[in-house]
């Protein structure tokens, strides 16, 4: 085995050398094992610093159109095993995406890994973290499939153990292996659709030609990859392992999970649907369409559902994710019909709205884990009142709802509004289905939209307002300055990009323009201040700097005139009417099942609710001691789909033990015969 570096730009060095700072992070990590303290913080510096740099070297590759050579950084005697590295704009974007998010949650992790000093082996947890992050990036600059392949398998093994950090917990030993299970499922996929690619092309070149590969061929190649990615991001019904995986394990790995991993999936339909096998079937697009309608209301349905934060995030994370789909899925009909604008409109939406998710999602696991590292609870019932132990959190925590809510003018409103745009731009005469199914999807855009909405005032409402439900609600205390720091940055971001999202478009655009070759930033007649997209159906159009200009003028206008005419105002204090009794407590308090049961009960039909009512009786039946109301949603997908598999495959499974293992040597060694002949003739043949 050599090592090979040739060809290597300052570009290529950029990237090299956030790889080798993370691989160096982990090595101190090891090293620094006794010293909990030190190992955090030298950790967490050195992967800011990775991130530094990843973040230059992507916008410099992203602003630039030159072809850089690949880099082999690895080589071996063994045919096709060579680590390849090869960055293009598409690359340099995702890079982009985990660099960002990487700085804040690496900050952010100063102060919350403080909570496991002396009680759990930090060192340990960080090399975990650091390798995390670097087989992420190895699955983006990847140049090969192979490597690719290795990248994604490091990544899913090594998220796995994290997962399970927490493993005293049997729920997260659980989560752990469906988590394992379902992704391997997915990779099993996605090694058949490298197999075919290299039966044909005798190479797994990622970046060369798919023009030897006929067409029936790319059709189950399309088959492969849209189980195997689906499963890694989550899609309905592959996700069943997201809303066990995400709480089990630490916030700051939910928020790269969420934030990003499950992102690596969105990168691997364009890199190898869009750029590879170049869209010419317009089911394609059209099925990846459908599973996005379906994945972005049902994930915000089950997510309304829930009272732990983090399962809640986890259901939101599903139903983004089918919002990008919902892009990806218009911009893959508009290519195999030759619509390059767009194609690339929609194209440009699904990465935006990528790279948004990864700020306001990673920011809200980054607040569940605040919250969680104040109260120790992550169930929302149990909170109460924090808006005054946690105004910091508070603010950022509102942010980032509003972000993911679509609200004007954070990030989130920029890129569904680009998704609606493009969906109405695939509204074209005489084109019956895909007309139907554009306005199909404008609809579960506006539905998963408004449940959002109701969805995250329920989390601030009932976890920051009111009266405290639990003693270590009313006991919080504000988390550690790193902790906001990180958050910080991210609700900057979020809102940055929201009232001026012309440059971010850009970036887009450029990413886009690179792999549809055409730009579509001059008809988007973008200026420093607006971003707007002529509609010929309706002429819409939007300004969100002007917007909040003219909202901060008329709540000025009103303040004023308020203060000319009544003068002065004193605030007066009165106490809330109590309905007759002493004294207000928390059990008057609305909760997060009572807010969200209307909506249970529109949709009893999806959720398929059950209660039970346990009532200890008093003095008499109007007195009892205690009424206990517990309600519930049935799982479906697991119940109806997943559950008769599993016990298909334990029956069978027994069956062929029994038949199989005998207890006979004889027959054990005529299984080796066996097998030997078989090897022969295949080789006789071949």
């Amino acid at each position: 085995m050599l090592l090979v570096l040739k060809n290597i730009g300052e570009q290529n060095n950029l990237f090299l050398a956030a790889v080798m700072l993370y691989l160096i992070a982990a090595v101190f990590a090891l090293a620094l094992m006794k010293h909990h303290k030190l190992c955090n913080l030298v950790t967490n510096t050195i992967c800011m610093a990775a991130a530094l740099i990843g973040i230059a070297a992507a916008i410099l590759r992203i602003s630039t159109d030159t072809i850089l050579t690949p880099v082999t950084i690895f080589e071996s005697r063994i045919t096709f095993l060579f680590l390849e590295i090869k960055i293009d704009q598409l690359s340099a974007f995702f890079v982009l995406c985990l660099s960002v998010l990487v700085l804040c949650v690496s900050i952010y992790s100063i102060g919350y890994n403080s909570h496991y000093y002396q009680k759990r082996n930090v060192g340990f947890f960080n090399f975990l973290y650091a390798s995390f992050i670097m087989s992420m990036l190895m699955v983006i600059i990847s140049g090969n499939a192979i490597f690719f392949y290795l990248s994604w398998e490091a990544m899913s093994l090594i998220s796995y153990f994290l997962v399970i950090f927490e493993s005293e917990h049997e729920e997260n030993r659980r989560a752990g292996r469906l988590y394992i299970i379902m992704t391997h499922l997915g990779t099993a996929f996605l090694l058949i659709g490298f197999m075919i690619m290299f039966a044909y092309t005798q190479s797994f070149d990622m970046f060369g030609s798919s023009e030897l590969i006929p067409e029936m061929a790319k059709n189950l190649m399309f088959i492969c990859f849209l189980i195997g990615f689906g499963t890694k991001a989550g899609v309905i019904p592959l996700h069943i392992w997201l809303p066990y995986a995400h709480p089990a394990a630490p916030s700051n790995v939910s928020a790269l999970m969420s934030g990003f991993m499950i992102k690596t999936a969105i990168y691997g339909l364009i890199r190898f649907v869009l750029c590879y096998l170049q869209v010419q079937q317009v089911w394609w697009g059209a099925v990846i369409l459908c599973i996005g309608i379906v994945s972005a209301v049902l994930g915000v349905a089950y997510a309304i559902m829930e009272h732990n934060i983090k399962r809640l995030l986890a259901f939101h994370s599903v139903e983004n994710i089918g919002i990008i789909l919902i892009g990806l899925g218009v911009s893959f009909i508009a290519a195999a019909q030759n619509n390059d604008f767009l194609s690339g409109l929609a194209l440009v939406a699904a990465l935006l709205h990528t790279f948004n998710h990864a700020l306001f999602k990673g920011g809200l696991f980054l607040g569940a884990g605040s919250l969680q590292y104040a109260t120790h609870t992550k169930d929302i019932e149990k909170l109460g009142g924090l808006i005054h132990k946690m105004p910091v959190t508070a603010v950022m925590v509102l942010c980032f709802s509003l972000a993911i809510s679509a609200i004007v003018p954070f990030n989130g409103f920029i890129s569904e509004w680009l998704t609606y745009q493009a969906l109405f731009l695939n509204i074209n005469m005489g084109m019956a289905g895909q007309n139907i199914l554009s306005i199909l999807s404008i609809a579960a855009l506006a539905l998963s939209g408004a449940l959002a909405a109701a969805c995250f005032v329920k989390l601030f409402g009932i976890s920051f307002l009111g009266l405290p439900r639990s003693d270590d609600a009313a006991q919080a205390k504000e988390v550690p300055l790193a902790m906001n720091i990180g958050m910080g940055i991210l609700a900057a971001l979020c809102l940055i990009i929201g009232v001026f999202p012309a440059v971010f478009v850009k970036l887009a655009d450029q990413v886009a323009g690179s792999i549809l070759g055409a730009s579509v930033v001059e008809t988007l007649q973008s200026g420093f201040m607006s971003a707007t997209v002529p509609l010929a159906v309706s002429e819409n159009s939007i300004a969100p700097a002007e917007i909040l200009a003219a909202l901060a003028v008329v709540i000025l206008m009103v303040l004023l005139t308020l203060r000319l005419c009544f003068g002065k105002l004193k605030a007066r204090k009165y106490g809330t009417w109590d309905c007759g009794f002493e004294s207000i407590n928390a059990r008057m308090q609305y909760t997060a099942t009572g807010f969200s049961k209307p909506i249970r009960i529109v949709l009893s039909i999806l959720y398929r609710p059950g209660r039970k009512v346990v009532i200890e009786k008093g003095e008499s039946d109007y007195f009892p001691k205690s009424v206990k109301y517990q309600v519930w949603t049935e799982p479906i997908f697991e119940k109806y789909l997943y559950n008769p598999v599993i016990r298909v495959l334990k029956s069978g499974s027994e069956k062929m033990i029994c038949l199989v293992q005998t207890g006979s040597v004889h027959v054990y060694l005529l299984y080796i015969f066996i097998s030997i002949l078989a090897l022969m003739f295949y080789n006789r043949v071949v």
